[in-house]
């Protein structure tokens, strides 16, 4: 497993899959600062979705590091999971990965964090599988073989 291209899909993968929901509930005139909000409450409780006792630039940098470090987590997982066999079954087996996350999360999650109840959606179960395959695509990618670095083996 190549952890470098693991770090550098993580954060790709997590990045694409934050601004793209964040640009489809501004799209569909929701609050796009909610979902970073959301994710928010994970480390600073529900106090993070009240304007009024959390500000707005906390809220925001709590849940992007939030997704950013769960994104690192999940890439290492698709990484050690799907590093064996190619491009095609990294994308493919990264959406499958991310459909199954978001399984996990929304009907897991929402028994310890209520409010992520109301994200159980169309569009949150596309951008776990878009991360997912986003990650796992790129980390084939970028992934380096290392028999080729061993010595004898130019």
């Amino acid at each position: 497993m190549d952890k470098r291209a693991a770090i550098i899909a993580g954060f790709i993968a997590a990045a694409v899959s934050l601004a793209a929901g964040m640009g489809v509930l501004q799209y569909l005139h929701e609050n796009a600062l909610g979902l970073p909000r959301l994710l928010a409450t994970i480390a600073l409780g529900r106090d993070a979705l009240d304007p009024e006792i959390t500000s707005s630039t906390t809220a925001l940098a709590v849940g992007i590091g939030v997704h950013l470090v769960l994104g690192l987590v999940f890439a290492f997982l698709i990484s050690f999971t799907l590093h064996r066999w190619g491009f095609w079954v990294g994308l493919i087996g990264g959406g499958l990965f991310g459909l199954a996350l978001y399984a996990i999360n929304t009907y897991t999650m929402s028994r310890f964090f209520p409010e992520f109840f109301f994200y159980r959606s169309w569009f949150m179960l596309a951008f776990h599988v878009l991360f997912g395959a986003l990650c796992g695509g790129i980390y084939e990618a970028l992934e380096r073989d290392r028999k080729s670095t061993f010595r004898g083996y130019r």
